[in-house]
């Protein structure tokens, strides 16, 4: 999922928790090593609604074949 993140633009820290950024959006991550992610979203543009940010959020871990 990082590779891929990377390939769209997004700056993603190595290890399992920090703060990606790019394309307006800054968020912090933290993933238990397992099945357990958590994305807090802290800017984004003002035009994209947060229920378009979660939407596409869900939308790129289910492409990574998450839940």
């Amino acid at each position: 999922m990082k590779k891929k993140l990377q390939e769209t633009g997004i700056t993603v820290p190595s290890g399992n928790r920090g703060e990606l950024s790019g394309s307006g959006i800054v968020a912090d991550f933290e993933w238990d090593g397992q099945s357990n992610l958590k994305i807090t979203i802290k800017e984004k543009p003002f035009i994209v609604s947060c229920e378009i940010a979660a939407m596409k959020i869900k939308q790129f871990v289910r492409q990574c074949h998450g839940s």
